[in-house]
């Protein structure tokens, strides 16, 4: 509950009379070691070089930009002048701020050490020590009245703590037995709920502060309260919105505030409720993970499931077998109506609208628009709203998080605007359990948020197995139902089983168990939402709580645990290495460097996968070009299997391209019989469309690789006779190789062949395909234009020229 006005202005003389002792004492110690504004300076630079993450964050955040010069020198004489002060002066002094206090005594930790042993160590004075600096700051505003318990309770044993320890000599204001009388005063304060009838310890109080929801706030304090001078008020409001938008904190955010009201004798009409009741039909919510970090499912105690148990709840509350004359004024709360069935939903409509009396108001939440009297639709928080919230949401909860403006886009983007997703976000980012980059992986797939009953507050600690059954009992059944084919998630977990406590990536778990890329991420993904593996950046290993059943249920005989253990480990080598040659191989060879750049090639898996198809042209080139059958038939073989691996591993459209020009290269050297034609369209078409509808490749779009691709591919169609397929292609390729400003070589072959392919249509069908004649005309001008830039498309430009004019005027 919030502090009342009386106790806010008890708070602040305290804190206010605590200063001037606490300001002296740290700025005799300065003074006593640092002899000048250099030598303080000197001190304060020598700590910003060695910040690390395990320092507080505001020293963190603030001490990078107050170790300039100027600002220690000023630093320096306001500390010069608390510690020259003896006595009350009526003239203003500029003194040390808080803020400043907790720079000094957080960063000069050689000389304040009789301050920290007043507490469990370092960290737990730098805590205590901003919630003062909090606290002080807040009420440094005369109406401020959004302090609670929690914020006065450590404060008034910090502020005693140091007092007692202080020496006489700095209380020069007030007298440390007249600030422990403060604190006696606040300590043994008594607060008398000014509602005779209410459930509030059974409301979901949020454990952090609710920000940037005051105009909604007020409204529905309106609600409540009525206008001045109405001689009715409304009867019910129902809020709705999506999922997570923040409509239970806003009520509950509500009716603190009204409650306070109520003692301070600030509500509108003279309000005075008879009972507030807070009810919730809510089953789940989601929370941080504590053993994982994940933000999960989570079962939670509903008040009722249906319309009579609830209208029996308000009866048995107010004692009532009828509301026949009953005239008391107060409030009901309703929380996420839509969980209930739609038939009890018309239920309650009914029986708020046509059996309560207009005395009893009802505020409703749900995730639909419902028909009361009046609804309020709550929003997120996007855009320029959104930094907003998160600027004033990590302030007032002291999360120990920065982030730039392109993180905080990026967090906003992940959200969707979902206010209980960026609360749950900032806090997992407070509390290093992630990062952003981890949120974006994190919220990349549709999560399977299903029932996961984790009650484990009475087993033993450290009951791992005895979790572990619990766990798995809960949840297999589910995960099971989402694969068509158990046999596959039996393989994965497998794997898992024989490496616990270590990480793998997945195109690891491909090639230890056959199966596709595809198919193994769909998997983890699934995994990791049910707790049982978790991610660390590309490698998912076994969650502590899952482990212990999940090796008793899938670990293989000792045989074949060797045998995949050593495979394991004989891959992280081959990877290792491969990476190493792929590094040299890159600095000696700049087309495989532009190639791997061009295509947005950039984890190792892909990497590694993408210079394999590189170096497989390269040696099926090589055997073509020597022309021995038995060789040849060799190199395709290995190709083949090479190449399924590859597939195997990554979706990457780079070794489609290269699959199709390998079986190309195969085919147009004659050597062998067989022909794959079906085959290389198949890969030509599947990297083409893999780069056009997969966002993960969509930019490759923008390259010269992909206009070469379209180019490819238009010259295999027309050496084919698919003329009007052909067309389409190399239109594109053209368009491609114009919008990215590269009108190169490639370019002018591309346009050539475009050119004849329209005259080659001509050709075929005179009459039916007229206007690509003039389309190939306009080609040929266009590049007898450029007639100097042409290359090695010159000698059939010419050529197209010249069979042009055979056909009329040129």
């Amino acid at each position: 509950m919030y502090l009342s006005i009386k106790q806010h202005d008890q708070f602040r003389t305290l804190l206010m009379g605590f200063e001037i002792p606490f300001r002296g004492y740290i700025a005799d110690v300065l003074m006593t070691h640092y002899s000048s504004a250099n030598e303080l300076e000197t001190a304060l630079l020598a700590k910003n070089a060695s910040l690390t993450p395990a320092d507080p964050f505001f020293l963190r955040d603030v001490l990078p930009n107050s170790v300039k010069h100027s600002k220690v020198e000023k630093m320096y004489n306001t500390f010069s002048t608390a510690a020259s002060t003896t006595e009350i002066v009526a003239v203003d002094q500029d003194m040390p701020m808080v803020g400043a206090l907790n720079i000094i005594t957080f960063s000069l930790t050689g000389i304040f050490n009789d301050l920290y042993n007043l507490f469990a160590d370092y960290s737990t004075f730098c805590d205590l020590a901003e919630k003062y600096r909090y606290a002080r700051n807040k009420l440094d505003h005369p109406g401020c009245r959004t302090l609670e318990d929690n914020h006065l309770v450590s404060v008034l044993s910090f502020v005693k703590d140091i007092c007692s320890f202080l020496d006489e000599k700095y209380f020069i204001q007030k007298t440390k037995e007249q600030i422990f009388s403060e604190i006696t005063i606040l300590q043994n304060r008594s607060t008398v709920m000014p509602v005779s009838k209410h459930n509030l310890s059974e409301t979901p109080y949020a454990d952090s502060q609710i920000v940037c929801r005051d105009n909604e706030i007020a409204e529905l304090k309106s609600f409540i309260y009525g206008n001045p001078g109405d001689l009715r008020k409304q009867h019910s409001r129902c809020i709705f919105g999506y999922g997570g938008v923040g409509k239970t904190a806003l009520v509950v955010e509500t009716i603190k505030q009204v409650i306070q009201d109520i003692i301070d004798n600030k509500t509108v009409n003279d309000y005075s409720p008879k009972y507030i009741f807070f009810f919730s039909a809510k089953k789940r919510k989601l929370q941080i993970s504590d053993v994982t970090g994940r933000i999960i499912e989570k079962e939670t105690l509903s008040h009722f499931e249906t319309a009579d148990e609830l209208i029996a709840l308000i009866h048995e509350v107010l004692s009532l077998e009828t509301f026949k004359g009953y005239h008391d004024e107060g409030l009901i709360v309703v929380d996420n109506l839509e969980a209930v069935s739609v038939d009890d939903r018309r239920r309650i409509k009914q029986f708020i609208e046509a059996q309560t009396p207009p005395e009893m108001q009802f505020l409703l939440t749900s995730r639909n628009s419902e028909e009361y009297e009046s609804n309020t639709r709550l929003c997120g928080f996007e855009s320029e709203d959104g930094k907003a919230f998160v600027h004033s949401y990590i302030e007032e909860n002291a999360l120990d998080v920065r982030l730039e403006d392109s993180e905080i886009n990026e967090l906003l983007d992940i959200a969707k605007g979902n206010t209980l997703v960026l609360v749950l976000s900032l806090r997992r980012l407070s509390q290093k359990l992630i990062d952003v980059s981890g949120l974006r992986a994190d919220f990349s797939c549709a999560n399977v948020w299903k029932g996961i009953r984790k009650n484990i507050a009475v087993l033993p600690p450290n009951a791992y197995e005895s979790i572990s059954n619990f766990m798995f009992k809960d949840t297999f059944e589910q995960i099971e139902s989402v694969f068509d084919n158990p046999e596959l998630f039996y393989e994965i977990l497998k794997v898992f089983a024989v490496i616990p406590n270590k990480g793998i990536d997945l195109s690891t778990v491909c090639l230890l168990t056959n199966i596709s890329y595809p198919d193994v991420e769909a998997v983890a993904e699934t995994l990791c939402n049910y707790l049982i593996i978790e991610r660390n950046g590309n490698t998912y290993s076994l969650n502590q709580f899952a482990e212990t059943y999940i090796i008793q249920r899938f670990i293989p005989d000792a045989q074949t645990f060797q045998s995949i253990s050593g495979k394991i480990e004989k891959r992280r080598r081959e990877v290792q290495q491969a990476l190493e040659k792929l590094d040299d191989d890159m600095k000696q060879r700049v087309e495989l460097r532009n190639i791997l750049k061009d295509w947005n090639v950039f984890t190792d898996s892909d990497r590694i996968t993408a210079a394999k198809m590189y170096d497989l042209y390269g040696q099926v080139n090589a055997e073509c070009n020597r022309g021995g059958k038995f060789k040849v038939q060799a190199i395709f073989e290995d190709f083949i299997v090479k190449s399924e691996e590859c597939e195997q591993i990554t979706a990457h459209p780079f070794i489609k391209y290269q699959k199709a020009r390998i079986l190309q290269r195969i085919d147009d050297s004659n050597i062998l019989s067989a022909k794959h034609d079906e085959e290389i369209r198949k890969n030509y078409l599947d990297a083409i469309f893999t780069i056009k509808m997969v966002n993960q490749y969509s930019a490759i779009q923008s390259t010269k690789s992909f206009a070469s691709l379209l180019w490819i591919y238009g010259q295999f169609l027309v050496n084919h006779n698919e003329l009007i397929e052909a067309i389409r292609y190399l239109e594109d390729g053209k368009s491609t190789f114009e919008a990215i400003g590269k009108c190169d070589d490639q370019y002018y072959q591309c346009t050539t062949l475009l050119g004849w392919t329209y005259l080659n249509l001509y050709l075929k069908d005179r009459g039916k395909y007229l206007g690509y004649l003039r389309k190939a005309r306009t080609v040929s001008r266009y590049l007898q234009d450029h007639y100097y830039d042409l290359g090695r498309a010159r000698k059939y430009a010419i050529s197209l020229k010249g069979e042009l004019q055979k056909y009329g005027p040129y």
